[in-house]
């Protein structure tokens, strides 16, 4: 089959061999990028990796044969393959694999809307293979790479614009290869694969980002002690305003010097001196709520509330990934975000339902807590100025009363074991007062949010490959 100039120069081989990336020659494509060594295979189920212990059965003799000659199993996909990776950091190796399978469940349940996790880590894994090694995956299993592709452009346009790496282009290129060289081979991989509802949010989320209108951004960081250099390496919006609520005694010299490294780059940087009530420390409560209630009644300082307020602590690197509070600034600079309510942090809380916080539920929102509290840590979030509008005032105005006067704490004679830090509770609270469902969904599976936003990045269970080692089976066996 003649390829088209999209192919040229590429030495990968499909068959009995694996298609190897050499970690020194990987290293100098990508090395800059992740900072890792990498080594990637595409690995066939005659290849010397392939554990027929661990694995299915051989059921067949060469992946690179003919499609007139292919076996079921073997046309669209082959049904064992699989991406294996290998990266080396500081600390050791660590090895992966992308199944065909898996990442194929996991892209129809984007595309088909059910509420379940998309494979961007997948996704940015296929879209940083070398274009000869992605050619040399394409040829055994055409829709993993397409589909890969897509999901990786539609991530990466919403927060940039496109730039001479487009993963949309070579999608539409593997695709219109396909077309023209063979028809059947095309249906199959459409039939099997998302890839038309892929190519289109894709180049949906293409034409946003020249059509996109810069909103106005308010940032609101609550300080006491931590420095706020961090600042100075995120692509904070240029039409941003940021707002300090100092909640301790800091010399003037000293913050201007944290400080240093953005102005100049936002549009505006506002020092609001804050003052805890006496005995009491109220944390970013008081900050958040006072920066709220000045901009919903357009007092001073914030005279009105911007379309978009980021909410952050002075320590927020503890709490959230700074690269996805970038995808969150570099959007709204490009004009793409469009979310009512989203939390930044990457652990997420226990699910609650204490004495504690059901007095505080029906202190703030008026009603009886009905069932559990479930939400990220730490209150770190942006919400769009239109929710913040249609939301009732009063859950707000009696949240910074409770919090100011400490009333539901133990120390206060409420059930809350908070000591003198009111604020402390508030963190399962925040989604519920700004208008979300007591239970937050999880990032990664609400389908209100854009692709790129679905992401978790915090801890997971991590057990031992059932393939190696199974309790559960154990368990059975007994």
């Amino acid at each position: 089959m003649e390829r088209p100039p999209i192919f040229q120069g590429s030495t990968a081989e499909i068959g009995t061999t694996e298609i190897k990336i050499a970690m020194r020659c990987f290293a100098r494509s990508l090395l800059a990028w992740i900072g890792l060594h990498w080594k990637v295979s595409c690995v066939p189920r005659e290849s010397p990796l392939f554990d027929p212990e661990l694995h299915v059965p051989d059921m067949s003799t060469s992946e690179a044969v003919p499609q007139a000659d292919r076996r079921e199993s073997e046309k669209g996909c082959h049904w064992t393959s699989r991406l294996k990776f290998e990266l080396c950091g500081e600390d050791n190796c660590h090895e992966s694999e992308i199944l065909a399978f898996d990442f194929q469940r996991k892209s129809w349940d984007f595309y088909e809307g059910r509420s379940t996790a998309p494979p961007l880590e997948e996704a940015a894994f296929i879209m940083s293979m070398p274009p000869e090694e992605m050619h040399g995956a394409f040829e055994l299993c055409p829709g993993m790479v397409i589909t890969g592709l897509l999901l990786a452009a539609e991530a990466m346009l919403f927060s940039t614009p496109p730039s001479d790496r487009n993963p949309l282009q070579e999608a539409k290129g593997y695709l219109q290869f396909l077309f023209t060289s063979s028809r059947e081979e095309y249906d199959t991989l459409i039939s099997m694969w998302p890839v038309l509802e892929g190519q289109r949010r894709a180049e949906d989320a293409n034409s946003r980002v020249s059509t996109g209108q810069q909103p106005s951004v308010d940032v609101v960081i609550a300080r006491c002690g931590t420095t706020l250099r961090w600042l100075w390496s995120l692509p904070l919006p240029s039409q941003a305003r940021v707002f300090i609520y100092s909640k301790c005694d800091v010399k003037a010299e000293d913050l201007q010097k944290q400080l240093e490294g953005i102005v100049g780059r936002v549009a505006q940087v506002v020092e609001v001196p804050l003052t805890d009530p006496a005995g009491w420390m109220t944390g970013e409560c008081t900050a958040y709520l006072q920066h709220l209630l000045s901009g919903l009644a357009r007092s001073g300082p914030v005279n009105s509330l911007a379309d978009y307020t980021i909410f952050l602590h002075d320590d927020a690197p503890r709490h959230l990934k700074q690269e996805f509070l970038s995808i969150v600034f570099r959007s709204l600079s490009l004009g793409t975000y469009n979310v009512s309510f989203l939390n930044l942090a990457h652990e997420r809380y226990v699910s609650a339902v204490t004495p504690c916080l059901k007095q505080l539920y029906a202190m703030v929102m008026g009603r009886q807590l009905g069932g559990r509290l479930s939400t990220y840590c730490c209150g770190h979030f942006v919400v769009k100025s239109s929710r913040l509008h249609e939301i009732p005032l009063e859950p707000l105005r009696r949240l910074y009363a409770a919090v100011q006067a400490g009333t539901y704490t133990a120390q206060a004679g409420g059930p809350c074991e908070v000591a003198n830090m009111p604020c402390y509770v508030v963190e399962y609270l925040w989604h519920a007062v700004l208008g979300e469902q007591d239970e937050l969904p999880w990032r990664s599976e609400d389908v209100r949010l854009p692709l790129a936003l679905r992401y978790e990045g915090g801890r997971e269970t991590r057990l031992p490959s059932p393939l190696r080692f199974s309790q559960y089976m154990k368990l059975q066996s007994i």
